[in-house]
């Protein structure tokens, strides 16, 4: 099997980032003949896939978008391409995670004549949607996240129209698509997160082994979408209740801290929270006794995987893919309510055996999530070439 992948991006900036790649490394890695569009500003080493590299210089979130200048970058270098390539040898999917590599996608896959497998990352309509009704943007803010819901959903209407197979993180954000867009079903496939390598390494496999709720971490970016806000909220709480005793160590990076330092002292909870930003998560989760994970939407965050992965117990929102991913109320809590936050985890600092059930789930959970990712996505694609 022949896969082109494109990953044109000059940093690889988030666990999906990160994910597409170690995702087309395994693929090349069992066999599967596989080619990147690399971008040459990115520092990287392939180990097992073929980098076709261009050159694409763009500024974040900045005129024009960078999805336009991927898509105008590979139209100019067309020739070259298709030359590493040795077109017209036999390339049975064109393979991106996200939209911002869709409009590229579209163009290859209607001048190279070849399937395009797209894998959903995130639904950004109900995500906004969310975001919106709990009332926390200026005006300004709401009105471009309204006006900006037009354009996902044109998106979402392109890859109905062009995608032949596409996977999904979890089963509500595949039935939303299905319905805003009449996508039929039997193109679409379920394939979760997994916890494996080489993200997921043994030396951190069931590392963490807490008697009790003292430290708690939190670990995403410290912004309105992830909820930290309102885990915030909780621990002020917490405080008034007279819980003594608990810290929480947050992890993210700090160029999105100022709102969340002015909160934190507002809150008068200083003495708590520690910002300790951009780390590696195993070591916080070998020894911190619990992950609280608030999103506000969330389709199947590596972080909680990473988290089962060390036995760290973990509790989260109930939104997006989480129900599938933990599946036990124990684990669940409603997404913003922050007295129902407070309560699960005072629960767990007051009541040793409801902490002992809450590792116990969460070990189940793991070993659900053992699984070879890699062999679930070339199976989707032989299987959709067969038919």
């Amino acid at each position: 099997m022949t896969i082109l992948g494109v990953f044109l991006i000059n940093e690889i900036r988030t666990g999906g980032d990160r994910r597409y790649l170690e995702l087309l490394e395994l693929l090349a890695k069992r066999g599967a003949r596989v080619f990147v569009i690399m971008n040459t500003c990115l520092n990287y080493t392939p180990k097992h896939l073929t980098q076709i590299r261009l050159t694409v210089k763009y500024v974040r979130h900045r005129f024009p978008p960078a999805s336009f200048l991927f898509r105008e970058n590979i139209k100019k270098n067309l020739s070259f391409i298709k030359g590493e390539l040795e077109y017209p040898r036999k390339i049975d999917f064109i393979h991106i995670h996200g939209d911002i590599y869709l409009k590229s996608a579209i163009l290859l896959k209607k001048v190279l004549r070849v399937p395009l497998f797209y894998a959903s990352r995130c639904n950004d309509v109900d995500r906004a949607r969310i975001v919106r009704a709990k009332g926390r943007l200026s005006f300004k803010e709401y009105v471009f996240s309204l006006a900006y819901e037009q354009v996902n959903l044109s998106r979402e209407r392109q890859i109905a129209r062009f995608a032949d197979l596409t996977a999904f993180q979890n089963a509500a954000d595949r039935d939303i698509f299905i319905k805003r867009t009449k996508y039929r079903k039997e193109k679409t496939v379920l394939i979760p997160g997994n916890i494996g390598p080489p993200r997921c390494k043994v030396e951190w496999k069931n590392k963490n082994n807490s008697k009790s709720v003292r430290t708690i971490v939190y670990i995403g970016s410290l912004s309105l979408m992830k909820g930290l806000f309102d885990l915030l909220k909780a621990l002020a709480e917490l405080k008034k209740r007279g819980v003594e005793g608990l810290r929480c160590c947050v992890l993210g990076r700090m160029e999105d801290a100022r709102q969340t330092v002015w909160l934190i002292k507002a809150l008068d909870i200083q003495e708590i929270v520690s910002l300790e930003g951009f780390q590696d998560p195993f070591p916080y989760l070998a020894w911190c006794d619990m992950m609280v994970y608030p999103s506000l939407y969330d389709a199947y965050p590596d972080v909680v995987l990473e988290a089962l992965h060390t036995s760290c117990p973990v509790i989260a929102s109930r939104t997006g893919g989480l129900p599938d991913l933990l599946k036990y109320r124990e684990l669940l809590f409603e997404t913003g309510n922050t007295g129902e936050i407070a309560d699960r985890i005072e629960r767990c600092v007051n009541e040793p055996k409801f902490y002992q059930r809450i590792q116990r789930l969460c070990v189940k959970r793991a070993e659900a999530h053992r699984f070879d990712w890699a062999a679930r996505f070339e199976k989707a694609m032989k299987a959709r070439h067969r038919s």
